[in-house]
């Protein structure tokens, strides 16, 4: 409890604090010297950290990158680590492995991108899940699923479509054996290379097994400082709330 606590207060901090400092010197009024600036040393910036343009773009979902992460929310401590690169051709691949809500709920992720067309396939599978079904929660639930998925660019680029469909399998003690279709919805919206915000509808529904048949809503935000750090909060219609640190690598 007291690290949950402790993860959820510095990662909230962190968020709020460097966003008020990014937007501070973003609307800073920048004035000019005749006087020379005098000549101290420096380290020349690399090109990743000069270039905002060759950044990993951590608003993507569905970018292709190896990073860690840690957060923390009302629902316990969030970790996970992801290996992203290149598979043959066109194709990338990455593999995540995540531990969630105190440690209690595991997740592995498997994707692969067609960076020609921007969609690809997504293997995702999780245990010891708790889910809210029809009004009735249930612990221990174990999830299968395949999905298919497609980046869609407007507006220049700031704005990105990433629907997904998924068909999978739910089972789990005092829970029939479910087979469900679900659709992802998730559309992000980039104010420049740092800002972004974004909303995640999602429509489940069970064709065997269990009464499946919900709506569900994600909302996120989040604040890219550098080419390898950024921070993430976002909330649910549950009322759960995470708030996110990124390391890229």
């Amino acid at each position: 409890m007291i690290l949950k606590k402790c993860v959820l207060t510095a990662s909230v901090g962190s968020l709020l604090s460097l966003s008020s400092l990014s937007v501070f010197a973003a609307d800073e009024d920048v004035t000019f010297s005749d006087e020379t600036p005098a000549v101290t040393d420096s380290v020349p910036l690399t090109e990743a950290e000069s270039d905002p343009s060759t950044w990993v773009d951590m608003s993507d979902p569905t970018a292709i990158y190896s990073h860690a992460s840690i957060g923390g929310g009302n629902q316990g401590v969030d970790l996970s680590a992801t290996y992203g690169g290149y598979l043959s051709g066109v194709y990338k691949h990455s593999f995540t492995l995540a531990a969630r809500e105190d440690l209690e709920h595991y997740e592995t992720n498997y994707f692969i991108l067609n960076s020609a067309s921007n969609s690809g396939v997504a293997f995702d599978n999780s245990w010891s899940e708790d889910m809210r079904v029809d009004h009735t929660d249930y612990d221990d639930l174990n999830d299968n699923s395949i999905g298919f998925f497609a980046k869609l660019p407007f507006m220049e680029d700031k704005v990105r479509f990433h629907p997904k469909v998924s068909v999978g399998f739910i089972w789990g003690d005092d829970f029939s054996d479910t087979t469900y279709v679900k659709f992802d919805a998730t559309t992000r919206y980039r104010f420049d290379h740092m800002y972004w915000v974004g909303v995640t509808p999602t429509y489940a529904y069970g064709f065997k097994g269990e009464d499946l048949n919900e709506w569900t809503a994600t909302i996120d935000a989040g604040v890219q400082i550098s080419d390898v750090f950024g921070i993430s909060a976002s909330v649910n219609d549950d009322k759960d709330f995470l708030a996110n640190v990124t390391f890229a690598f």
